[in-house]
């Protein structure tokens, strides 16, 4: 493991893209401890790895997002989000949160979040005197919430790797989404008051009523999927097919904003993240087939209950690593690394594989926002053109919210697994 390592930390320190870094350590770890015979099943296992019904959910639910995307989807989601809590005091700012909310129930992530509302929002509340770093900073802070409520890349890749339920993760991260809302729209309001930010016009129930039917059918792709799969109807990976069936219908025919060149772009967009995540996943086989030649999830339970067997201290070193690593690796590739020692450590613990499944995302999830690779606030500086350092500080606080409710959902499991026992029945 230290040939593993130390090759995977210098490939990581010249900026090699981890799909790369984790291809490469692994080659350097079979020639360096003389198990070359191993090198010959490495294709089979990069096959095997992404040989998953499940993991047909993704590229699926990415073209769903993608073709809900077209036609002034945004700008809908905005007007609603607008209607409903512009009126009060630093109402532009309430939403762009729970605008971040609703567009996240469509794209599922979070990147894509941060770059269609820095667009259109940050202009608007520069316009109307808000801070421009504030104003970015709440929006990539925001964005978190995409990859929490359904359909979530990161929950579907968690439970193809550790074999959690798909669709008990997609609905247990629901409730920590609308926390995560709820605390942010706390301190916007509290930041609109203290700098007498504007409120909006208020609007009619009758104007607020036709956001909702202009902007519906776009809402309703969440509650399809939801509904579909607690009832039984369909799979979550059927789910997805769903997702992308309605997506063109309503794009098509309701919004009638589906050309020919938007349908070429959403497919060439799916077709290149899709094929950037399944690269990473057959890496990650590779990765997890060394890790458990060097039985690496056993050496994980036995350093951290050598330490103390205290669980909540146990839950508190994990999350510390896990923000830690989040600091300088992406979603995707914390997971790969992380899964199999993880779900070790959660059978040691006792604790339900989706509960730590949602811990474990919104924990990862923060790196999005945290320098020197928080993801969204590349995307968020870049939109902007600020430095991205001054939106990180402006960033801080609400990240400290989103670890107040990393912590709760830690210590309380109730509040991650309230809704998935709910819709089962109380089961």
């Amino acid at each position: 493991m230290i040939w593993l390592g130390s090759i995977f930390l210098f490939l990581l320190l010249i900026g090699m893209p981890i799909a790369f870094v984790l291809g490469v350590s692994a080659l350097g770890y079979f020639l360096a401890t003389g198990q070359t015979q191993f090198m010959l099943v490495l294709p089979q296992r990069m096959l095997a790895g992404m040989d998953h019904f499940v993991l047909l959910a993704i590229p699926l639910f990415v073209l769903a997002g993608n073709i809900m995307d077209v036609g002034g989807l945004t700008q809908r989601l905005i007007g609603l989000a607008n209607s409903m809590v512009g009126r009060f005091r630093g109402g532009l700012s309430l939403t762009a949160v729970w605008g971040a909310f609703l567009f996240g129930g469509v794209s599922g992530s979070a990147a894509a979040d941060a770059a269609a509302l820095g667009t259109v929002m940050v202009p608007d509340m520069k316009r109307q005197g808000y801070d421009v770093d504030y104003s970015a900073a709440l929006i990539a802070v925001s964005s978190l919430m995409a990859p929490l409520v359904p359909p979530s890349i990161a929950m579907i890749i968690y439970g193809a790797l550790s074999g959690t339920s798909i669709s008990q993760l997609l609905i247990a991260g629901v409730v920590p989404g609308v926390m995560l809302a709820v605390a942010l729209s706390a301190y916007a309001i509290f930041i609109a008051h203290k700098h007498q930010y504007p409120r909006a016009a208020p609007q009619s129930l009758r104007e607020i009523g036709l956001g909702f039917v202009y902007a519906g059918p776009v809402l309703m792709l969440p509650v399809i999927i939801i509904v579909g799969i607690r009832g039984g109807v369909f799979t979550a990976t059927e789910a997805a097919a769903v997702a992308a069936i309605y997506a063109l219908l309503v794009s098509g025919l309701i919004y009638r904003a589906l050309t020919w060149p938007f349908l070429r772009r959403a497919l060439l967009n799916t077709a290149i993240i899709t094929s950037a995540i399944y690269v990473l996943i057959a890496m990650a086989n590779i990765a997890a087939f060394i890790f458990a030649i060097e039985q690496l999830p056993q050496h994980a339970v036995a350093g951290l209950t050598s330490l103390t067997d205290n669980p909540y201290l146990i839950l508190l070193m994990v999350n510390i690593i896990l923000l830690i690593l989040g600091m300088f690796l992406d979603t995707i590739g914390i997971l790969i690394l992380t899964v199999p020692a993880l779900t070790a450590i959660g059978t040691t613990l006792g604790m339900d594989p989706v509960h730590l499944g949602v811990m474990v995302v919104f924990n990862v999830l923060i790196g999005f926002v945290t320098p020197p690779v928080g993801l969204c606030l590349f995307v968020i500086a870049s939109v902007t053109g600020r430095p991205m350092e001054k939106i990180a500080v402006k960033a801080l606080p609400m990240i400290g919210l989103a670890l107040v409710i990393l912590g709760l959902i830690s210590v309380f499991p109730d509040i991650v697994l309230f809704l998935p026992r709910l819709l089962n029945g109380g089961a």
